[in-house]
């Protein structure tokens, strides 16, 4: 165990573990439909789903992941890896949830089957599930247990299983009243530690210690961190997942009305842009410590901000502290196992019977999905050496298959056999890029990718990265669009359905 934490530690952790198993049962005996599982029965008001959607977007994958970004490569992460995500975000909450909710759906794939049919419904819901599968979460938690010096395997089995207890009773409702309290311990201990920790390297004059270029140059206060041009893009291209995004669109059809997600995202945006700056800086800090001795040479990025946290943090907040690391973790865990079990189970499984389940079959369906989906998980965690990387490889994949049709149907209206041409051009970009950078480039050690470098008229020699293919998917489906109009071009369009009326 990591002597760090004192059994006081110890005991805030387990305190906390335990009252999210009593969570489940107590929500699971009041869960009466698939709508109160799924959707909270449309309920959700303005300050349930600020916590839900700012606690479900920031869980280990995003803390650790922006975390071990600023620490090699600095203010890039904030503005290549953070920021286009507020811009997106403010286009979904202006301009894309009002549109959404004219649609009696319960999932973004249900969506795609409504406007384009079941081929595009499939495409799209092995998409949704391959995101939403809690895969980052639970490599940033075996990271954790690893620091920790808890067996991987029974840090991992105790906390996803105390995850898989409480979704899999409480559903939408134990998922969303869980993310409020993580939400709090979240943010407060990471508020905390951050002060402590510029007093601890020395105040802000560690930015003289973070490495500089060959030529001298402070790459790390940068706004590119020395990264390449299709590095940048690709960060910031990540962010259109925002605009598929599968919590989202939960959370939409989970609302009360229109106006209460459309605050909520706005005001999350504040939420999210604090955290994300109080994480980026504590990256950087870790590696000016570094560089002072202050902590071991070999530090791994991805355990700088556990590093730099429990270092300067007094005993018992440093419990706090894990126990808001285990909630982020756990608060998106929780919400995408409940995700990626509905893709399967209600997306996928339901509409393939001849006889749909009863709501009663469906929750149980529903809880034994969400079980299923972090065993898989788990096993697909160990696939992964940096948390960035998976978290580019699956929101490139989403992005290419479903961003193009689905904006395309809420903002105008393509011919329905369009869709599926747009996912499946989109997908089959994705996967050669991959195949091609991967046969063809070279392996870099220190960044443990492939990279292949092209000569292009006007822009010269391009490093083009193993993750980096959104920018070659996102052309590849939009002429997938244009090709598939084209060819059914006298085939019935994807019409919207009747705006739902509002109660005032």
């Amino acid at each position: 165990m990591n002597d760090k934490l004192s059994v006081l530690d110890w005991s805030v952790i387990g305190l906390f573990l335990v009252l999210m198993l009593g969570l489940g049962a107590y929500l699971a005996s009041r869960i009466n439909s698939f709508q109160e599982y799924f959707l909270a029965g449309g309920a959700l008001s303005t300050p349930l789903l600020i916590c839900t959607l700012v606690s479900t977007y920031y869980g280990l994958d995003v803390t650790f992941g922006t975390s071990e970004t600023s620490f090699y490569y600095g203010l890039s992460a904030w503005f290549w890896y953070c920021l286009p995500y507020y811009l997106f975000i403010g286009i979904a909450a202006v301009l894309i949830a009002s549109r959404l909710r004219r649609h009696d759906a319960a999932s973004l794939a249900e969506l795609l089957e409504q406007r384009y049919g079941r081929g595009m419904s499939v495409l799209g819901s092995a998409a949704c599930f391959v995101y939403s599968a809690p895969i980052l979460a639970i490599a940033g938690l075996m990271t954790l247990m690893s620091w920790l010096g808890v067996p991987d395997v029974w840090g991992v089995l105790v906390t996803v299983g105390i995850c898989a207890a409480y979704t899999s009773m409480g559903g939408l409702w134990a998922d969303t009243i869980s993310d409020t309290v993580q939400f709090v311990l979240m943010c407060v201990t990471i508020a905390l530690a951050l002060p402590l920790a510029v007093e601890w390297v020395g105040g802000w004059s560690f930015v003289d210690h973070l490495p500089t270029s060959a030529d001298g140059e402070r790459i790390f206060l940068s706004h590119h961190g020395g990264q390449g041009v299709s590095v940048l893009l690709t960060w910031a291209l990540a962010g259109t997942t925002v605009l598929v995004e599968p919590a989202f669109y939960q959370r939409v059809f989970a609302a009360r009305d229109t106006k209460a997600i459309t605050r909520a995202l706005l005001l999350g945006i504040l939420l999210w842009a604090a955290y994300d700056w109080i994480v980026v800086m504590i990256g950087m800090i870790a590696q000016a410590a570094v560089s002072q001795g202050l902590l071991a040479s070999d530090l791994e990025g991805k355990q700088a901000l556990l590093e730099v946290a429990v270092t300067v943090l007094p005993l018992g907040l440093r419990g706090i502290m894990i126990g808001g690391i285990i909630a982020a973790a756990m608060s998106t865990i929780d919400s995408y196992s409940l995700l990626a079990a509905g893709n399967l189970v209600y997306d996928i499984g339901n509409r393939m019977l001849r006889r749909p389940m009863s709501d009663r079959q469906l929750v149980w369906a529903m809880r034994g999905a969400v079980v299923l989906v972090l065993l898989l998980s788990v096993a697909a965690a160990l696939g992964f050496e940096r948390l960035r990387h998976a978290w580019l490889f699956m929101s490139s994949l989403l992005a290419a298959t479903t961003l193009v049709p689905t904006m395309a149907c809420l903002f105008g209206k393509p011919r329905r056999g369009a869709g599926l041409w747009s996912g499946l051009i989109g997908l089959i970009g994705l996967v050669a890029y991959l195949v091609i950078v991967i046969r063809w480039g070279t392996y870099n050690v220190e960044d443990e990718v492939y990279v292949l470098t092209c000569q292009l008229p006007l822009l010269g020699a391009v490093e083009l990265e193993q993750y980096n293919g959104v920018v070659v998917a996102l052309p590849c489906s939009l002429i997938g669009l244009a090709l598939g109009q084209w060819w059914y071009r006298h085939g019935p369009l994807s019409e919207p359905p009747p705006a739902r009326q509002e109660a005032e």
